[in-house]
């Protein structure tokens, strides 16, 4: 289960790295030196974050939404009680753990350095790179927000970010499959961590795509990769 959430860092991580600016400056050495409009360690590190604080009993995604003028990541995890992001950029705060399992392996892997730091680490980078940055409290999770080096007036986001994006969950579930042979509705709800309707409509669409084809009956039921069957039957 952690290597799918840290591929899911990954994706969403490579995805805003992409769809950033990023400027070139030559320092006289042979390579030259390419800088993002915001720190790839700020990016990372919220990233993280939002997996690790996720509430996964809610059935919602996490999100990111890249705007012209700005970059968010939301987190379906209300922020602690009584706490403001703040308290733990000003001083040393006692880290609340929503998922303490996630937490450790992360730790353990050395994708994050120590509990209830990663704000100001957030807030570290930006301010040495001079990104003007938010944390945005919400009724119903939390919202890292960077803004872009363009400030723009128009605020409509760029088409199709605003949940992780449709052909990367296919992606993931198509390596799934590769690697088991076959992915159940359970399996693909727990690897990608949607709903069960979500899970459903995905695949069903893939079905639609003739990416998959489907075995079996209700709880008996499992998808296979179409190409892959169609060779065996050569």
């Amino acid at each position: 289960m952690p290597e799918r959430y840290l591929k899911l860092v990954d994706i969403a991580e490579n995805y805003i790295k992409s769809n950033i600016h990023w400027r070139v400056e030559f320092t006289g050495e042979l390579q030259r030196t390419e800088i993002p409009e915001i720190p790839v360690d700020a990016i990372r590190e919220a990233l993280l974050n939002s997996f690790c604080h996720k509430d996964y009993s809610s059935g919602e995604s996490n999100e990111v939404a890249i705007y012209k003028d700005r970059v968010e990541i939301y987190n379906p995890g209300t922020f602690p009680e009584g706490l403001e992001p703040q308290d733990y950029i000003e001083r040393v705060e006692r880290p609340v753990r929503r998922n303490p399992k996630i937490a450790r392996i992360l730790y353990y892997s050395k994708d994050i350095e120590s509990f209830g730091t990663g704000l100001k680490r957030i807030a570290d980078a930006c301010e040495s790179a001079g990104v003007r940055y938010e944390f945005q409290k919400k009724k119903t999770g939390f919202v890292v927000c960077f803004y872009r080096s363009e400030e723009k007036a128009d605020k409509k986001p760029i088409e199709a970010d605003k949940k992780p994006i449709k052909a990367e969950r296919q992606e993931i579930i198509i390596t799934y499959i590769k690697e088991k042979g076959s992915i159940t509705n359970k399996e693909a709800r727990e690897l990608l961590g949607l709903a069960d309707s979500t899970t459903k409509r995905l695949l069903k669409g893939m079905v639609e795509q003739n990416l998959l084809i489907v075995e079996g009956e209700r709880k008996a039921r499992k998808y296979l990769l179409k190409n892959e069957l169609e060779e065996q039957k050569k």
